[in-house]
């Protein structure tokens, strides 16, 4: 068994980089030197339960982070303005509890499959920049996945059922910070996460570009979801290039460039016209900014009438909310599918169904009574 000082030592250490403290720091918080506070972070001491218990309170940890060493997290790469600002302990902790809840409940249910996920691919940037080679390779990428997901011609599609039944585990989350779209984990053991902030002020238009953007971090940067014991954070080793990378395979998931060339005589001499931009906006469930972005990118529209549809969408709102937006598509269906059989099995609670589902005491006891009723009745036909 691991000596209990140096486990605690290490994740004493742990906090103190990603805190920036000093040994010092850590005294003062305690009320001990900062040479006992070297003694604690090499294991030569070990740490009295008051002074631990101090220290988790002051940085809101629980108890056990400092006492287990094996207890596996995944670390996050996620989409968000001023990641640091946005990304806080708080909604570490957070997350990660959330997560090895669901995982738990996969393992209870016999679901936690994590074969078969996409393949995944690695560009040799030159420069650390993309040149045309690599946009071809990302778009033949994008084809490949949609035709792997059988939605070659479809478009009518609810892309969070689709990403579960390919092994890609998705929860939808009211996260406080509408700053952060989506996140997403990997693991070798555990599979593959996406984390949809569902928070109302989001479109739901920016919801499915964050799933997709996701998708292209777990395609092209799976090495990157390198996970340390005991620690969450957002990926370090992500990069400017890493999200026009995930930005761009997103873009051409949703909006295929030879189906969008159908669409091309809409364009054709084009004077800025917002209603053909709703109309294929709609088509494609994509926001009106990806769209007339793809247009730009594709030649159907030049430099003068992008720049001019871009500043009308600025001036009139519509940076973080979306002109004529598609209706909301319903998530966590795998979760609630699972939880549904796991109740009626008397393997979970209602206060679990409540706490992973997100819902108070009543919204809970409401579905599991539905739930009950829904299996009676399906037993009674049967009879």
């Amino acid at each position: 068994m691991e000596d209990i000082a140096k486990v605690i030592g290490h994740k004493i250490d742990r906090l103190k980089q990603s805190k920036g403290l000093t040994n010092e720091d850590i005294g003062n918080i305690i009320g001990v030197t900062r040479v006992t506070v070297a003694k604690y972070l090499s294991g030569d001491q070990v740490i009295d339960s008051a002074r631990l218990f101090r220290l988790a309170s002051k940085f809101n940890l629980p108890l056990k982070w400092f006492l287990v060493s094996n207890e596996e997290s995944m670390s996050f790469m996620f989409r968000a303005d001023n990641p640091q600002e946005n990304f806080d302990d708080d909604l570490a902790h957070y997350l990660n509890k959330f997560l090895n809840e669901y995982i738990r409940i996969l393992e209870l249910a016999e679901e936690n499959n994590v074969s078969y996920l996409p393949q995944a691919y690695r560009l040799h940037l030159k420069d650390n920049k993309l040149n045309e080679d690599d946009y071809e390779l990302i778009r033949d990428i994008a084809e490949k996945q949609r035709k792997s997901f059988g939605l070659e011609e479809i478009f009518d599609y609810d892309i969070y059922s689709i990403l579960e039944k390919n092994n890609i585990n998705v929860l939808a989350l009211r996260l406080d910070n509408s700053n952060i779209d989506g996140l997403s984990a990997y693991s070798e053991d555990k599979g593959a996460f996406i984390v949809i902030n569902d928070h109302p002020d989001i479109p739901e238009e920016r919801k499915i570009f964050s799933a997709l953007h996701e998708l292209g971090h777990l395609i092209f940067h799976r090495d990157d979801y390198d996970s340390e014991p005991g620690e969450l954070a957002y990926s370090k080793s992500r990069s400017n290039v890493n999200e026009k990378i995930a930005n761009t395979f997103a873009s051409y998931f949703l909006i295929p460039r030879n189906q969008l060339r159908g669409y091309k005589k809409l364009f054709r001499g084009f004077v800025a016209n917002f209603g053909n931009i709703f109309e294929v906006k709609k088509e494609f469930g994509v926001s009106a900014k990806a769209l007339i972005l793809a247009l730009k990118e594709e030649g159907y529209i030049d430099q003068k009438n992008f720049g001019f549809l871009y500043n009308r969408l600025k001036q009139n709102g519509f940076e973080k909310i979306e002109p004529h937006p598609i209706s909301s598509i319903k998530k966590n269906k795998k979760l609630e599918s699972i939880l549904r059989r796991l109740y009626l099995d008397e393997k979970v609670t209602t206060n679990k169904v409540a706490e992973l589902l997100l819902l108070n005491d009543k919204e809970a006891r409401m579905l599991v009574k539905a739930w009950a009723e829904e299996d009676y009745g399906d037993q009674y036909s049967e009879d």
